[in-house]
């Protein structure tokens, strides 16, 4: 397996050669042209990334492809910005300029201007493992059973093995627990059709499950994958299924500058992020499990709180750092902030009404999809 950090030269030999966009020079032209698949990637104020990240999509040896790029960038260089008018030169590659979205607000925003019946969800802090990527991810396709596909994940100077627990690691892969808290396991090495959600990068879904089930709710700042996947639990078919597939390998880098920095939050700020997530997303999708088993959501929160504090805060150096922050989720968040959150979302629902909900797939038009970005160096 590849996992070099720089993949150069020419794509190998393509699986599908490239279908024309249009006539040369003419990007509205290829309006009407229908790529194999469309990746959507959100990125902020990751110029850098993003150029890396987009010179190993065009070195994959399947060709027949889009990059929808939601560019939300409010910091960048001219060199940044001229080396990404280069790579945007290639008609596959389509940048479309937008305020910041947040990860689900820009994931729905490229499915909106994707033209593709498959829609590939990538990071730009990440990388493709090998040239062989996307055709890798895309076979999985070939089973018209299959709806949706996540690959694995490989992070920069992992431990080897990437659990302690292999074998719970590979039973759980992207599970619901009886809580409905979403078990990852992303770096697992065994194939899966018993997986129950996707991960929000190096993942790929058919467009028809959008046009059934609608995209993400985007209000929430954390875990905003799982709206869709609880939706389609309900409206799965019998022999319909998403699978895992370790081949399809992503190298997930961690701490990059940029984004939406969420690794950055303090203890305070994650905690209102997943206490919104609990109330708004499994509250609101499984009303009936969320008030019947609330004592043990209140005490789950902190268990949450503690394991982010402890393995994923970039915010928290060292033990003592990370004890404190851990003490005062539980003095703290434990019960006072949870009664002033209470106050302060029943406050927000009766002067702003309810959340609006991604429900509904409404695909922009070619002559806004055409409305693309042209960086000047």
């Amino acid at each position: 397996m590849d996992v070099t950090r720089g993949i150069s030269g020419p794509a190998r030999s393509p699986v599908v050669p490239p279908g024309p966009p249009g006539p040369p020079g003419s990007r509205s032209a290829g309006a009407a042209y229908k790529p194999s698949a469309s990746i959507v990637v959100g990125s902020h104020n990751r110029l850098g990334c993003l150029c890396e990240l987009l010179e190993r999509f065009l070195a994959q040896d399947f060709t027949d492809f889009e990059v929808i790029v939601i560019e939300q960038s409010t910091v960048s260089t001219a060199e940044q910005r001229g080396r990404l008018a280069e790579l945007a030169s290639d008609p596959r590659i389509r940048i479309y300029p937008r305020s910041p979205l947040g990860g689900a607000g820009a994931r729905n925003e490229g499915c909106r201007l994707a033209r593709a019946d498959i829609i590939v969800a990538f990071d730009d802090d990440d990388l493709p493992a090998s040239h062989a990527w996307l055709s890798t991810l895309l076979r999985n396709f070939d089973d018209p059973r299959c709806l949706g596909v996540s690959g694995r994940h490989i992070l920069e100077n992992g431990p080897n093995p990437p659990y302690a627990n292999m074998a719970r690691a590979r039973q759980r892969v992207l599970s619901y627990s009886p809580l409905m808290w979403q078990r990852c396991f992303p770096r697992s090495d065994v194939r899966s059709h018993k997986i129950e959600n996707l991960m929000g990068g190096n993942s790929a879904v058919r467009r028809s499950v959008l046009e059934r089930c609608g995209l993400w709710d985007a209000f929430t700042r954390c875990e905003n994958e799982n709206s869709l996947w609880f939706r389609l639990r309900r409206k799965l078919r019998p022999g319909e299924y998403l699978v895992f597939d370790p081949q399809a390998t992503m190298i997930r880098r961690l701490d990059v500058e940029g984004g939406m920095a969420k690794r950055k939050l303090g203890v305070f700020a994650f905690g209102w992020a997943m206490f919104e997530y609990f109330h708004k997303i499994i509250g609101y999708y499984h009303p009936v499990r969320f008030v019947g088993l609330y004592p043990i959501y209140f005490g789950f929160f902190f268990w949450v709180i503690c394991t982010w504090t402890w393995n994923e805060s970039a915010k928290y150096r060292g033990k003592h750092a990370r004890a404190l922050a851990t003490l005062a989720g539980f003095f703290l968040l434990q019960p006072v902030s949870w009664t002033v959150w209470l106050a302060r979302l029943a406050l927000d629902r009766l002067r702003r009404g309810p959340e609006k909900r991604e429900t509904e797939f409404a695909p922009y038009p070619d002559a806004v999809i055409c409305d693309e970005l042209t960086f000047a160096a």
